[in-house]
């Protein structure tokens, strides 16, 4: 037997695992907010998402494989943004119906695009309103893409919604003042969305939202949580507003209409002016309402000059940026509005037009123009002036004497004066496009205009001498002047001429009338500023007779017009029913095609009970065109029908209940408007408004008429013309 072997043998052993501490795998942070992943990046859209999905298995207990509510509505974000770009990958691979080896034919509809194709499409309908209905033609190079008519296009469906609600539709137009810091800051940041905004009105600060306009901010600016706003140095503050504002317009590429009505602020709009200018190209339409633009120049200089350095080196900044600008900076602009306000904040002593007319330099193409300078309320006693004196009114002679705009058609000046007639009549001579012009300028001589002058003037209002000075003017065609607003007739009246309306140098109302009647056959509406005798009407009504809306505003001088200053002092007053309503039937009867009277009152005032409970009677005025002096049968049951509209038909019992309950004055009335009614329907056949008896309330006089169909005939065997029903109703006018 072997003996035993010393040596032991030795067993391979597994080598023991390394007691290391197991890792934990590193938790992945998602953001679960929706607005983070924008619909125009795709690829970050599928990162997140696989980043989202190789989270779940990792997760303990209960929670693996599940997602949360946040988690569930961000995937299905993710998957939407995903889903156009898959869905053309797909329809790529499957083959066509027709032609089994021919691939499918791609799809081009608008919600097919990928999400920055639809975006860049919405980005060219400008008006909120298009973006529901509009017909969009888009064109792809020289291929034509898609031709779709959109019917609500954000509410078409949901991915629509999404594209057109949260980035065009709410940032169309944007309506704040201009301490919402927080607005500037989010469009800074937002460049994409700051390039979506079309309008943008800065309100005043003073301004309510019930007064005025209300204010209109993206919803996602609102929800934002900022410490913009305050700051530690309130001196800063309005240059600190100022300098976010200009920011953020940079960002406004796409920007067509801006207002400007901040008044109670010192910011002005001139420092806003030169940013506007070179970063808003599309810039078409624009509204100053703010006493700093009509300031003296050299006033504001020295103001700002006293202030700190860093506005001095805004200002240098301001002056080198204006001479970089190019001369025709603004080529699209073609509607500017200047207006004063009557608030004593920012108003000068001596105010000019020399900010205007540097703002207006670079506006090219202009075609509609307005310039309004409002007086502010006196300081003393706390009440508006009651007129504004020749001094207080900006001198316009270098403003029309060196601005031109070849393509002008519409001008309103207001409240201006001029030391010479040399400047406005070389402007309205120049301007031969023009086709609207309201003129309230003093001027001390008479326009001297050359020879075929504003041959498109289709309205004008202005004095009766820069009226006569158009008329009197030769052309080689007739001009189509249809509309005269805003001179006084003075009459008989001599003392009138030596007024502040009608100096020595007016003309009298006899040349006047003899150049009116020359183009009175074109003439279709007038609007007087004032008249002394009924005489001044029948002359002005012999020289228009195709007149079709007449208004001879408020008499002047005489007890007449002291009865009408005492009844306009107080607001929502009955004013007084002419007394010689047959003249003026007589009047207007030398105008067959007259549709609109106003200026006088013909209707006594009615209560609203009394309207109501005399509209159940149906009856009404019966009128028969006869060629005698004879002409209305008068019914004494007729009544109008209130603005609610006509009454049901009611039995002749509960007519005469109804009736007996008005009063002896209210039935008098009621009997003799209707009479009024008949002598207006039966001497203007063509009339149908005239005044209410409440001045301010928005509401007019309507005659209407009801024909009746008969059988009778004359002594030739024509058909006589048949009766008529007259009767009145009174309406709202539409603002």
């Amino acid at each position: 037997m072997a003996p035993h072997s010393s040596r032991s043998t030795v067993l391979p052993t597994k080598p023991s695992p390394l007691r290391t501490r197991q890792r934990k795998p590193v938790s992945q942070t998602i953001n679960t907010n929706v607005s983070v992943y924008p619909r125009t990046e795709p690829i970050k859209a599928l990162n997140v998402l696989l980043k989202l999905l190789t989270s779940l298995p990792s997760r303990i207990g209960g929670c693996q494989y599940k997602l949360t509510q946040p988690e569930h509505a961000l995937s299905l974000h993710l998957i939407g943004i995903l889903d156009p770009f898959v869905y053309h990958g797909v329809r790529a691979l499957v083959p066509n119906p027709v032609s089994a080896g021919a691939p499918h034919a791609p799809s081009f509809g608008l919600v097919d695009q990928p999400t920055e194709i639809i975006d860049a499409i919405l980005f060219h309908v400008d008006s909120r309103k298009d973006l529901f209905i509009s017909k969009l033609t888009i064109y792809f190079g020289k291929k034509l893409i898609v031709k779709l008519l959109m019917l609500n296009i954000g509410l078409g469906c949901k991915r629509l919604y999404d594209v057109v609600f949260p980035r065009h539709f709410e940032y169309r137009v944007i309506r704040c003042k201009v301490s919402s810091i927080s607005v500037w800051n989010h469009l800074v940041h937002h460049r994409s969305l700051a390039r979506n905004v079309r309008r943008l009105e800065i309100l005043d600060e003073r301004a309510s939202s019930r007064n005025g306009s209300p204010v209109c901010i993206p919803r996602g600016i609102l929800q934002g949580d900022t410490d913009l706003e305050s700051t530690d140095d309130e001196l800063s503050m309005h240059a600190k507003q100022e300098r976010f504002l200009a920011a953020a317009l940079v960002r406004m590429t796409g920007l067509k209409e801006f207002k400007w009505s901040c008044n109670h602020s010192p910011i002005s709009i001139a420092h806003i002016w030169p940013t506007l200018m070179m970063r808003a190209v599309n810039l078409n339409s624009m509204e100053i309402c703010d006493n700093l633009v009509f300031a003296p120049v050299k006033q504001q200089d020295e103001g700002e000059s006293d202030g700190e350095s860093d506005s001095e080196a805004e200002d240098a900044n301001e002056k080198r940026l204006m001479t970089s600008i190019p001369a025709s900076a603004l080529p699209g602009m073609n509607t500017v509005i200047f207006r004063s306000t009557p608030h004593t904040y920012g108003s000068a002593k001596n105010p000019e037009l020399g900010r205007l007319s540097a703002m207006l330099h670079q506006c090219i193409n202009l075609k509609h123009l307005e310039v309004i300078y409002i007086a502010p309320r006196s300081n003393v006693s706390g009440t508006p002036t009651q007129g504004i004196t020749p001094r207080t009114r900006p001198l316009a002679d270098e403003f029309l004497m060196y601005g031109r705009w070849e393509n002008l058609t519409t001008l309103y000046l207001s409240n201006l004066r001029c030391v010479s007639p040399e400047a406005p009549s070389s402007f309205l001579s120049a301007h031969r496009s023009l086709e609207v012009l309201h003129m309230d300028v003093n001027v001390h001589a008479a326009l001297v205009l050359t020879d075929g002058a504003l041959p498109r003037l289709r309205e004008i209002k202005a004095s009766r001498d820069v009226v006569n000075a158009i008329l009197v003017c030769p052309s080689e065609e007739k001009r189509p002047l249809e509309v005269i607003k805003g001179f006084k007739l003075s009459g008989s009246n001599s003392a009138c001429q030596n007024g502040p309306s009608g100096s020595s140098r007016s003309i009298p109302d006899t040349t006047f009338l003899s150049n009116l009647r020359q183009c009175g056959s074109g003439i279709r509406r007038i609007e007087l500023g004032g008249w002394h005798d009924m005489e001044d009407i029948r002359k002005l009504v012999g020289c228009v007779p195709n007149l079709q809306y007449l208004d001879v505003g408020r008499r002047l001088g005489g007890a007449a017009a002291h009865q009408h200053q005492n009844a306009t002092s107080t607001a929502n007053k009955a004013q007084g029913v002419a007394t010689n309503m047959v003249e003026w039937a007589e009047v207007m009867s030398a105008m067959p095609e007259l549709t609109a009277m106003h200026g006088v009152r013909f209707f006594y005032e009615v209560s609203a009970a009394a309207m109501g409970t005399a509209a159940l009677a149906t009856a009404s005025t019966t009128i028969c065109p006869t060629t005698d002096s004879s002409f209305s049968s008068f019914n004494p049951a007729s009544s109008p029908t209130p603005i609610s509209g006509p009454a049901k038909p009611q039995t002749q019992a509960q007519a005469q209940a109804h009736a007996h309950t008005l009063s002896m004055m209210e039935r008098s009335r009621m009997r003799k408007n209707d009479e009024i009614a008949g002598v207006l329907a039966w001497k203007c056949p063509k009339l149908r408004r005239v005044d209410y008896w409440e001045e301010g309330s928005g509401k007019v006089i309507v005659l209407l008429r009801d024909r009746e169909h008969v059988h009778a005939h004359d002594e030739g065997g024509k058909e006589r013309e048949g009766k008529f029903k007259a009767r009145w109703e009174v309406r709202r006018v539409r603002a």
